[in-house]
Order: structure tokens, then sequence, then C-alpha cells
């Protein structure tokens, strides 16, 4: 099922995104113990995480059982001002008391981004990990990329071998470098790459949840929700559910009222 959640904000958005993951951790640690989600970077995310802190504290949920994976990374240390890991960390897992252990860090800006990304892929198979996630939280931008998969892209495989980002790609995690950046991948472009999961390993998670809010996002979420494949967000979704939740500025003029479920196909 694809469904549509139109907030009125993104105040509105953020609270609901936030009781959305509490309730999607406390099924998984109800039924099989454990649970694993994927969690996105960027502003509208960082406000929901702040919201679900306070909710799994009051929850009072086993938070040792929880594997916590950044969807994509920046090729920075983890406390580089931009690092996704390091934002969430101080956002989400140090105000709920989750362990640090719990969330499985890609060890970026350090050998090779390809050979990093390999292993962090490889690191995918095994324990809990290895069934896929059991909410993945991304976000679009509005050129339609979701966690590093950027339209145009080129994924940097181990070995020197390179293909463009796409809904195929056989890897559970790989390096991109985007078009703009050039074609040779020097320290100086270092900032530029990103180490992200791929559609292959997102599109294993029970449920998908899209994070858009403003008008800016306005065009990429519909074309995501039209299914247009040459919007990375139209690649993923997930095996049971998949969510959009968005604000009225990303939704646009419309007949949906605020707050209703709109149902796709």
């Amino acid at each position: 099922m694809t469904l549509t959640r139109v907030s009125a904000d993104a105040a509105d958005l953020a609270a609901r995104a936030a009781e959305i993951v509490a309730a999607a951790l406390g099924t998984a640690l109800a039924e099989r113990g454990r649970a694993v989600v994927v969690l996105a970077g960027g502003d509208t995310p960082r406000a929901a995480y702040a919201r679900l802190a306070v909710l799994l504290r009051r929850g009072n949920l086993p938070l040792d059982g929880i594997d916590w994976l950044p969807g994509d990374e920046r090729w920075v240390p983890v406390d580089h001002p931009d690092s996704n890991e390091g934002m969430i960390r101080r956002a989400l897992l140090e105000p709920a008391g989750a362990p640090g252990r719990t969330l499985h860090s890609w060890l970026p800006a350090a050998g090779d981004p390809a050979d990093c990304a390999a292993r962090f892929g490889a690191a995918l198979a095994d324990g809990p990990l290895a069934a896929g996630p059991d909410l993945a939280l991304l976000g679009i931008g509005a050129d339609g990329h979701t966690a590093s998969l950027f339209p145009d892209a080129v994924a940097l495989l181990p070995g020197g071998r390179e293909t463009p980002v796409g809904p195929d790609l056989p890897v559970d995690a790989v390096a991109v470098r985007r078009a703009a950046l050039g074609p040779a991948l020097d320290p100086s472009m270092a900032p530029g790459v990103r180490l992200t999961l791929t559609p292959k390993w997102l599109g294993m998670a029970r449920c998908v949840a899209f994070l858009a809010a403003g008008s800016g996002k306005r065009e990429a979420l519909a074309r995501a929700l039209r299914g247009d494949r040459a919007v990375p967000a139209a690649w993923i979704r997930g095996t049971a559910d998949t969510l959009f939740l968005v604000d009225r500025a990303a939704a646009g003029p419309g007949p949906d009222a605020t707050g209703r479920d709109v149902r796709y196909a």
C-alpha cells in the first residue's frame, strides 16, 4: 500500500514522523525483540528526531535492541558539522539515551570511498541486518534524489570500476560522485563524495517513509508519486507499505484536506 499523509506544516510533519517511527520500533521489538531502522539526514528529519527522542524516553523501549543505520553519509569525519552520523547521534541517540554502539557507522573519510562502502555493504549481510530494515526513513531532494542516490551520478565500485547510479545497482552500499564534480576523484573533491545504501537494500524495508517539506520539493514529490523513473525517489518502495509524509507546502494546492490519508495504487 502506498499512502500520502498531508500535515499542516513542517512542525506537524516532524511530530507525525516521530510517532510513526516510534510505532514501527514498538511493533518490531514486540514481535522479534529487535528493530532495524534506516535514518535520513537533513533538517526535516532532524526535527523529527528531537521529537522521537522524547517518545523513546517515555516509552521505555529496550533501546539496546534497536540497530540504527544512516542511510547515507558524506565523505567527512563523523565529528564534522556535515556528518549525518554526527547529527543523528546529537539529535536522537544521545537525548534518547540509546547506546552509541547501536548505530552502525560508515567509518567515512579514511581510505578509499569505494572500499569503505563495500565493507559497510558486507556488514549488512550479517545478523539482524540481513533481513533488511523494519523502517527506512528517507528524504526527497528538490532534484528527486533520496539518500545519496542522485540523478546522473556515478557509482564508484572497488577496483576503480564505475557505473551510472540507477535502480538496479547490484550492491547494497556504494560510494557515489555527482556528475557535476567531474571525472577525476582527487582529494579536492573528497567532500563531494557520498556513501549510500542502494535501492536494492532499501527496498527490503517493510515500510519506507519519505519526508518532504516545503514548496521546493513539490515537483520532485509529484514525480516520485507518479513513479517517474528519472527520479531516484521513485526507485524505492517498501515490501509492505510506502508512506509519503509531507506538509501542505510540498503537497501543493489540491482537493486533499490537510490531515487526510490519500491512497495511491
